[in-house]
């Protein structure tokens, strides 16, 4: 019997939002979740009309629960979850047509993020909110990636927003922990090894790099591998 593509993008998508601790990108994701689940409770109650700019797997769409009265996912590649298949530096859609925009990871990719940024904020409405992650201190992971963010640069790509919020994902310390974590997984190439590292080593690698998060030793973020951000328009 084939596979369900449907049951392997929702096993991604869930994979991303409540990472386990064999993940070597937990810390980054776990914290990025807590950022995400907090500035989308200050939206309030009403219903949204939502965007998801690279939009395949819609890990954080559960965070919106009841309030997303509609979801539109947009992406250069068609998949069960995607509804428009669109470039977010020319999105197909009337301005002023979106509540919220989402657009996770996807910044690093675009030949044109200024473009992208601008389009964005033509499809919110006014005071809609645009909520997106960027890589900062973080290895290649894929051959298509172009940039890599501080935050002067995202204030500056994000310059048409009235507001900008940016959030470390790590501080420095949790950011060298989730690096060491993720070289040493790229590096175990042989299946065996690598499943042996995510079962022993990574889970305590996670664990220790949370304990000092929790701590909350510095606020240095120089070292941060993500940074997730809430502009308004």
């Amino acid at each position: 019997m084939a596979a369900d593509p449907h049951s392997d993008l929702i096993r991604i998508a869930n994979d991303r939002l409540n990472p386990s601790l064999t993940n070597p990108n937990f810390l980054v994701l776990r914290s990025r979740r807590l950022i995400f689940q907090q500035w989308i409770a200050s939206l309030g109650d009403r219903a949204l009309t939502i965007l998801d700019v690279g939009g395949r797997y819609q890990p954080y769409r559960p965070l919106f629960g009841d309030r997303g009265h509609r979801y539109i996912g947009c992406d250069l590649i068609k998949t069960e979850l995607v509804n428009v298949v669109a470039d977010g530096e020319a999105l197909p859609f009337a301005s002023e047509m979106f509540d919220v925009v989402v657009c996770t990871q996807v910044f690093e990719h675009f030949p044109n993020p200024h473009q992208a940024a601008r389009e964005m904020h033509r499809v919110l409405k006014p005071e809609g909110a645009l909520l997106m992650s960027v890589a900062a201190c973080a290895p290649r992971f894929v051959d298509g990636e172009r940039w890599r963010y501080l935050p002067g640069g995202i204030r500056a790509v994000l310059s048409p927003f009235n507001k900008v919020a940016i959030a470390p994902e790590t501080s420095s310390i949790g950011g060298l922990v989730r690096t060491l974590n993720v070289g040493v997984h790229n590096f175990a190439h042989f299946r065996l090894l690598r499943k042996s590292f995510e079962l022993t080593i990574c889970p305590c690698l996670n664990l220790i790099g949370l304990a000092l998060e929790k701590m909350k030793l510095t606020a240095n973020d120089q070292f941060t591998p993500n940074y997730s951000v809430l502009a308004r328009k």
